[in-house]
């Protein structure tokens, strides 16, 4: 029989055999925290006790486990594949217990209920813990409350969730006198748990990836790392499984470790890594991620091609990484930083052509040619700079360009060409959509076009991109950027007499398009200023070489705006097409 059902309370949920708990790599992180969960979990138990203090018969459940066995070699493990939360909180409660009796309650009862609980949590002997972490990030603070040796946790043992819950259980028991204390205890072997056992031949992947339906979703990254790690092709015992957990979260993890949201990170990583294998974007849906993840890396028959897969998944992290958020030093800041504000929409192109110019040392990406590579960085930013000069929707670009790279591999382009010069060549003849504006479309875009509330992000990334042309000291696209704001020369409401240079009709037509918007890092001074004024305000309050060349004007006029914007799509596009 490939499942079946019991249920226990959680003393005997722990201490009803010496089987181990394993927690496996795919699970999420012990979460629960003290004032939340384990507060509430310690407060129900006793409000139910409170509420059936006449009816010993009731009985208070918390839930679901769901557990396999699983034997290696001799030795029988508890895989837990759901429930993790409860089982650990439940082990902290009897490490508290153990240490009360041991502690307070110095009776001879209390020292053989303490060794009981010390014999289920700990054996001696060969050191082995009845909960076993499989990310292995906070086994030795769990080890030292486990094995009762408290005196060996470091200061960073006690900031894990495990000590914090257990010195909130410890003290939230330890105020009870003896007669509640034993309440309390009494109290746990009615609190019950219904646990699932699959047997050896039940498919654990198939139950991981349908529980919590009715709660929060499982992240792909948690089906994946599920799929990665069952084994179940081949046999691999503990020494190997530490080793390829250790390759998977040392390469390929800890590249995501600064990310505010590492779940949402790593499953936007998948979501490009997929890209750059099947030349389309997936849906943003944890089990497509899931499944097309599968049918990439198809099935795993041996531990010499679960580890060719880290490697990848490791190099294709770095590359990632370079592009979206590390500097590199061979890759030129003014490029990368423009893309990065269109990150969603080069993402997979530029991995894919960055892949083709570097390779990892020594977990370090070096890249080959640089010089290519940024030659190709820069064709991008040429066709995603044009677009947004001439208007372009930026969505269709999306499902675009994870398709590009393998046309730029084919035989209609010279293989002697770099991808930057084959980018550009097969987006000039792209279909509508697509394609890239031609210099006339800019032209007459940049003099009568609306930039300032077409989109005012895109249109910062724009003038800093062309205040940073040729510069040493580039302005950041991040930090600079958050300070600095567009400004209109001619104001959104002049004082009629200190522009009656610009008609009514001439000011409505030419405020919001490129010859009059400039960037400042203090516009509160300029006010409604005359040209005059603001110029050299611009000019000497900031280190903005487009607002020195303000200067050269005598008068702000239509002339002028048209001349300006004129001469700002020249630089572009000589910097950029050589035009």
């Amino acid at each position: 029989m490939a499942i079946h059902t019991d249920h226990k309370n959680i003393i005997d949920l722990v201490m009803g055999d010496l089987t181990q708990f394993h927690i496996p790599i795919y699970q999420r992180l012990y979460t629960w925290d003290s004032n939340n969960q384990v507060q509430k979990l310690l407060d129900d138990i006793l409000n139910f006790g409170e509420e059936y203090k006449d009816n010993k018969r009731a009985e208070y459940y918390i839930g679901n486990v769901i557990v396999k066995n699983q034997t290696r070699g001799m030795v029988t493990e508890r895989v837990v594949i759901d429930g993790q939360q409860r089982i650990t909180t439940s082990i902290l409660i009897l490490c508290a217990i153990r240490d009360i009796y041991r502690n307070k309650i110095k009776s001879e009862e209390g020292k053989r209920s303490a060794d009981s609980i010390q014999k289920h949590l700990y054996t001696q002997d060969d050191a082995e813990t009845k909960l076993k972490l499989n990310n292995m990030e906070h086994q030795q603070a769990l080890t030292n409350l486990l094995s009762g040796m408290l005196q060996g946790t470091s200061a960073d043992d006690k900031k894990t969730r495990y000590f914090k819950n257990y010195d909130y259980i410890h003290k939230y028991l330890s105020n009870m006198d003896e007669s509640n204390f034993n309440g309390f205890l009494d109290l746990l072997r009615r609190v019950k748990v219904v646990i699932i056992f699959l047997d050896e031949d039940q498919d654990e992947n198939s139950v991981f990836e349908s529980i919590n339906s009715l709660g929060k979703p499982l992240a792909g990254s948690d089906l994946i790392k599920n799929y990665l790690f069952t084994f179940k092709k081949y046999e691999c015992s503990h020494h190997e499984e530490n080793q390829l957990i250790n390759l998977y979260t040392r390469t390929f993890e800890a590249q995501f470790k600064t990310e505010e949201y590492m779940e949402q990170a790593l499953e936007n990583f998948f979501r490009d890594y997929i890209a750059t294998q099947k030349q389309w974007l997936v849906k943003k849906d944890p089990k497509v991620v899931y499944y097309e993840f599968k049918g990439v890396i198809g099935e795993i028959p041996s531990i010499e091609r679960l580890k060719e897969i880290i490697v990848d998944l490791a190099k294709w992290a770095l590359i990632y990484q370079v592009v979206k958020v590390k500097n590199h030093p061979d890759i030129d800041l003014n490029y990368i930083g423009y893309l990065r504000g269109s990150f969603g929409q080069y993402s997979v192109l530029m991995m894919n052509i960055l892949n083709n110019y570097s390779h990892v040392e020594s977990n370090e990406l070096i890249i080959d040619d640089p010089i290519a590579f940024n030659n190709a960085l820069k064709a991008i930013v040429a066709y995603e700079a044009s677009r947004f000069l001439a208007g372009y929707p930026s969505g269709e670009v999306v499902r675009f360009s994870p398709m590009v790279f393998k046309r730029l591999d084919s035989p209609e382009f010279d293989s002697n060409m770099g991808y930057g010069d084959r980018f550009l060549a097969f987006v000039a003849s792209a279909e509508e959509g697509y394609r890239l504006p031609s210099s006339k479309e800019l032209k007459d875009s940049v003099v009568t076009g609306n930039l300032y509330t077409r989109k005012s992000q895109h249109l910062k990334r724009f003038l800093t991109l062309i205040e940073n042309m040729g510069k040493k000291e580039c302005l950041n696209y991040e930090e600079d950027m958050k300070k600095a704001q567009i400004e209109h020369i001619l104001p959104q409401n002049p004082v009629p007499t200190q522009w009656s240079s610009i008609s009514h009709d001439d000011k409505e037509k030419y405020l919001h398009t490129l010859g009059n918007l400039t960037l400042t890092f203090d516009n509160q001074t300029l006010s409604n200023k005359p040209f005059s004024e603001k110029k050299i305000i611009l000019a000497e309050k900031s280190r903005i070489n487009l607002n020195a060349e303000l200067l050269k004007y005598n008068e702000f006029n239509v002339e002028t705006i048209k001349t300006r914007a004129g001469d700002m799509l020249a630089r572009f596009e000589k910097e950029f097409f050589n035009r």
